[in-house]
């Protein structure tokens, strides 16, 4: 059976969702693949039977028979390797792609948090934004899925969609992979905080300013208009939790090690919108392959996971475990006591 193993706190009872939504496919899969091969080695022994007898016919008829004709018993036997060719050929079909029951299930395991939105045009108009602000290159944002919902009394919203640059458009110009979140802040703020792992894009005008984190100041820039408020909120534990994003949040399934992602977050209005960008990936989690369609549940759980863990960190709660945390599994080999 086809069973879901939870290895970190946002996956934690994620099990149930995958049981109900991804195994009953992942295991119709299996069967059916089964069959396949079942049937592809019965044809292939039958051809291999009907070629065998026709060759031992041909040695033992007499010399005008049809079937001592070299042209005949040439045909039989292509005949019968084109059938056992032909039986295997369908084993190379992909089956398919299962990422709309794995979303399915994400979508379940949150459902108490974020459910989807068919509010597309708002969705647009974040993205858009974003691109006036500076944080987004000027593209045509397709739309891939948008959820919100409401989590220690702020809205939330995430959002996935895909970019493709306007002025490169016939010019074969690589597509963009989005991940974009939107949290309203819990104290109000004077001014623009820019955090971005692309440099470049943060304007020379404003304040530099520096987490005491040595590795988060080496990936990330930050820049802001007023120091002491950027330090309410962008402190070392923000900044863990921005590390952890560019690590995970990334699509497991994109082998293409060139473009790393891209993690920027733009705190203004009341609000912080963090961004993910990368390489568009035209994969999917096809077939009865447990580990990619693991993979990506684990990718879109840890996304859908970093809302809540984000909100956690700006409003100081220390009692959540982070979303990232593996799960604390209980010591079975110890001792155990019984009162």
């Amino acid at each position: 059976m086809a069973v879901f193993v939870e290895k970190t706190v946002a996956e934690q009872g994620f099990g149930a969702s995958w049981k109900l939504h991804v195994a009953p496919l992942i295991e119709s899969a299996i069967r059916r693949r089964h069959r396949q091969m079942l049937f592809a080695s019965l044809a292939t022994g039958l051809a291999i039977g009907l070629a065998g007898a026709a060759l031992f016919l041909g040695r033992i008829v007499k010399a005008d028979s049809l079937f001592a004709q070299p042209f005949f018993l040439a045909l039989i036997v292509a005949l019968a390797t084109l059938a056992a060719i032909a039986s295997w050929v369908t084993m190379l079909r992909r089956d398919s792609s299962m990422d709309g029951a794995v979303m399915a299930a994400v979508e379940a395991h949150f459902a108490a948090l974020l459910t989807a939105d068919e509010n597309d045009a708002f969705a647009e108009v974040v993205l858009q934004d974003l691109v006036s602000d500076g944080v987004l290159d000027a593209a045509d944002h397709e739309v891939i899925s948008h959820h919100a919902g409401s989590y220690r009394g702020c809205r939330i919203r995430l959002i996935s969609a895909r970019a493709v640059p306007q002025t490169g458009k016939r010019r074969g110009a690589a597509a963009q992979d989005l991940v974009v979140a939107r949290i309203s802040l819990p104290v109000a703020m004077q001014g623009v905080v820019s955090i971005d792992t692309d440099r470049g894009r943060i304007s020379s005008d404003s304040l530099a300013f520096h987490v005491d984190h040595d590795q988060f100041d080496h990936i990330f820039g930050v820049a802001c208009d007023d120091r002491m408020d950027t330090a309410r909120v962008v402190n070392a534990q923000l900044a863990e939790t921005l590390l952890m994003v560019h690590q995970r949040l990334a699509n497991p399934l994109n082998r293409n090690p060139s473009n790393g992602p891209r993690v920027a977050a733009r705190i203004a209005d009341g609000s912080l919108h963090l961004v993910v960008q990368e390489a568009a990936f035209g994969g999917n989690a096809a077939g009865p392959q447990m580990t990619a369609v693991e993979t990506l549940a684990r990718g879109l759980i840890m996304r859908f996971a970093t809302v809540p863990g984000l909100v956690d960190e700006l409003y100081g709660d220390a009692d959540s475990p982070p979303a990232f945390s593996p799960l604390v599994t209980p010591d079975r080999a110890g001792p155990q006591i019984s009162l």
